[in-house]
């Protein structure tokens, strides 16, 4: 199947698919009229193959300046109260997400255990599993061979329809934690346009909508659910010779283990998909 983008308005307080010119305006007072328009617009498309990709960037992290990740801090399990409740918000109430997704980093999988654990307590999910892709992985961007392998495979396995799907007309929604960088990427090349990216504050959300013609970016880097004292955009510093704590490393303990598909991204894997 080909994977035709289709140009539409691109803003933080709407939820419509029209064509018009892309905007990346603040989000207005209107939020409220516009998500109770985005349920009835999903009702409607329950006997279409339709894919709802929720792509969550991860909530704000400490780490030592030697090191590439680190746990949440706790505005950053704030922030990702937030944004499960902000995605609950997105779903009609007869319905459950079908799956949760986020890269093999520390910060991706305290922000989806959050996440997971605040839909669980609200019957919003009803999976036993997260599922680990590395192709979400941040650092796989440092090179440009790399970062073309992520999007073949992410187009690949995202970004179209599954056969299953299509068969059976089944409308999905699924959660994906990943990174700023990698989330702007997909946004970019569904779009054709290049995000702002200082909007892309943690724990922000872009819904992309997959169907059987078209990829449509419904609205990118959504933060208006966030209080204004959590809304933070980059990770903060620890101290030289400071630990981090130790109680953090078992966020994720109530998830029971790691099942269902998991691809493990490889710098092998990733060079043979750029020349698919």
């Amino acid at each position: 199947m080909s994977l035709i983008v289709k140009r539409h308005k691109w803003s933080l307080n709407t939820n419509t698919n029209t064509e018009t010119t892309l905007t990346t305006d603040s989000v207005s007072t209107s939020n409220k009229s516009s998500t109770d328009d985005n349920q009835s617009e999903l009702s409607v498309s329950y006997n279409k193959p339709v894919r709802h990709l929720f792509l969550v960037r991860h909530g704000q992290y400490q780490r030592r300046r030697t090191q590439s990740d680190g746990h949440l801090t706790v505005q950053g399990q704030n922030q990702a109260w937030y944004a499960a409740n902000f995605l609950m918000s997105q779903l009609p109430d007869d319905v459950l997400f079908d799956s949760l997704t986020h890269s093999d980093m520390i910060r991706t999988r305290e922000t989806a255990t959050i996440i997971y654990k605040r839909l669980l307590s609200k019957k919003k999910i009803d999976i036993e599993y997260f599922s680990i892709d590395t192709d979400f992985r941040e650092h796989n961007l440092l090179f440009t061979f790399l970062l073309e392998g992520n999007w073949h495979a992410l187009k690949r396995d995202y970004f179209r329809l599954k056969k299953q799907s299509i068969k059976n007309a089944n409308t999905t929604f699924e959660i994906i934690v990943a990174h700023r960088n990698i989330i702007g990427h997909c946004i970019e090349l569904l779009s054709m346009i290049q995000p702002d990216k200082s909007i892309a504050f943690n724990t922000s959300v872009t819904h992309i909508i997959v169907n059987q013609t078209n990829v449509i970016v419904d609205y990118a880097y959504r933060h208006d659910f966030i209080p204004i004292d959590l809304l933070t955009m980059w990770e903060i510093y620890l101290p030289i010779g400071k630990y981090q704590i130790d109680e953090h490393k078992h966020a994720h303990i109530a998830v029971n283990g790691v099942k269902g598909i998991q691809r493990k991204g490889c710098c092998v894997r990733l060079l043979i998909s750029c020349f698919r």
